[in-house]
């Protein structure tokens, strides 16, 4: 009996190696995902045990490339560029990054790209570099910190000389973009926050791109000076043509392909490219405009206009945010959905509350409603809800739905410097890009419900909005 167990613990010890018995009889399959190694790894020349070569070893926790996949095998490529085959048990998918240590062509991954020669340009001029793996990151969101460095470096050609202490709490002297940073302030190209910071790491969007641009470079600036306080900064870049057509609003985040399409334009003087224009001659005088579509349906009195409430809060927020020297914020018909449907909930259950039916996590409840976020350090959206008393019986209620949003409003706003400022900090991230408005009326509680989602930006917009 002591035999008869042995030989069949052995049997089960070997199934891998039987699984690949009968060898280059299956089809390949292509395949392109990461594979993080589990067991270590030998990597064959044929996908075969019988009649194949060990052409190299990958340890544990290495990531290789997978590119094809036959019974039992995968053929994987690794990161000094040997490409084999080895068993499937060996290694299993993973969302780690496969990093190559094979040498690439300077900026590889711009090739073909649209604004490759704008790339190529900045490079040629040493005022950008690639990575160490020699790609440029085109679609990379670019921070405060590099675009200072890299606009700084375009106008003086050197490394600013000087002193780079103290000119930002959060930004010290040993910092590699310190120099560059100070200089900037000291020459009036930037300015902090309203606490004073920098916040270096922070992603740029356009409109604070802009002002450095226009600050730093060649750039005519616009007689209109009116509007917002980066308005002016924008005209300067659109009279020329310098702003790209790949942006969409002035909050869109800077990303390295359209930074260096900018640079480019405008140290050529390049005027006849596809260009966007944001901001309209004595938009001072404009408001936004907003026309809801009927699906969303604001569970509100007919007698009251809500295209009107929504862009007074929408404006709201956005000059609180403009007084702090914080781009504006862009309305999301997908947010306007989100909220809409979420201030019709708390108003059917009478309770203002940010838990969703069932325990479900409010990411899930978003994603029911077809919305997928971008994620910026973990954090992918901001939620502000409010309450008031509502009362009306006229023919015409607008004015006093805008009596309560700006009660709710200005409740909101003084939070700062309180001890609690989750609805305030919403309202002033940077970060932010887009926002959403909804409002749902109980007439019988004389009771008035605001949902307002804010978001670093929205992947795509619901598809069953009018469903």
């Amino acid at each position: 009996m002591k035999k008869l167990l042995l030989s069949i613990f052995a049997l089960i010890i070997f199934v891998p190696v039987a699984h690949a018995g009968d060898c280059f009889s299956d089809p390949i399959y292509e395949q392109n995902w990461n594979g993080e190694v589990t067991t270590g790894m030998f990597v064959r020349d044929v996908a075969c045990m019988e009649g194949s070569s060990v052409i190299t070893t990958v340890p544990v926790g290495q990531v290789v490339k997978v590119v094809a996949e036959t019974d039992g095998w995968y053929k994987v490529q690794t990161k000094d560029g040997v490409t084999g085959w080895s068993g499937q048990w060996l290694l299993a998918q993973t969302n780690k990054t496969f990093v190559s240590n094979e040498p690439q062509e300077p900026l590889f991954d711009i090739i073909g790209h649209k604004y490759e020669e704008a790339v190529r340009y900045l490079a040629e001029n040493e005022i950008i570099q690639g990575y160490p793996d020699g790609s440029y990151q085109p679609e990379k969101s670019v921070n405060r910190a590099e675009f200072t460095k890299i606009i700084v470096g375009a106008k003086l050609g050197v490394e600013p000389s000087g002193s780079s202490a103290d000119c930002f709490p959060d930004v010290k002297a040993s910092d590699w973009f310190s120099s560059y940073v100070c200089y900037a302030k000291a020459a009036g190209i930037i300015g902090g926050y309203p606490d004073n910071t920098f916040k270096p790491g922070n992603n740029i969007n356009l409109a604070e791109a802009a002002k450095i641009l226009v600050n730093s470079l060649s750039i005519d600036m616009s007689k209109d000076t009116g509007g917002q306080w980066y308005e002016v900064f924008i005209r300067s870049m659109q009279n020329s043509s310098y702003i790209p057509d790949s942006f969409n609003t002035v909050s869109q985040l800077v990303n390295r392909s359209q930074m260096a399409e900018m640079v480019h334009r405008i140290m050529e003087k390049i005027t006849s490219k596809p260009a966007k224009t944001l901001v309209s001659e004595s938009a001072a005088e404009e408001q936004p405009v907003y026309t809801d579509i009927a699906c969303l349906d604001d569970q509100v009195p007919a007698a009251v206009d809500m295209n009107e409430v929504r862009n007074q809060w929408i404006s709201w927020h956005n000059q609180a945010r403009a007084d702090r020297g914080i781009a504006p914020l862009a309305i999301n018909t997908g947010l306007n959905y989100a909220s809409s449907v979420w201030a019709k909930s708390n108003k059917n259950s009478s309770d203002l509350t940010h838990d969703r039916p069932g325990g479900q996590s409010v990411a899930d409840w978003f994603a029911d409603l077809g919305i997928v976020f971008q994620n910026k350090n973990g954090i992918i959206f901001g939620e502000n809800l409010g309450y008031r008393t509502y009362r009306c019986s006229t023919s015409d209620c607008t004015d006093e739905a805008l009596d309560s949003a700006r009660f709710i409003f200005d409740a909101f706003m003084a939070e700062e410097g309180t001890s609690f400022t989750g609805h305030y900090d919403n309202i002033v991230e940077p970060d932010f890009v887009e926002i959403g408005f909804g409002s749902a009326v109980d007439l019988s509680s004389e009771a008035m419900f605001i949902a307002t989602h804010y978001s670093f930006g929205v992947e795509n917009y619901p598809s069953n909005m009018c469903q």
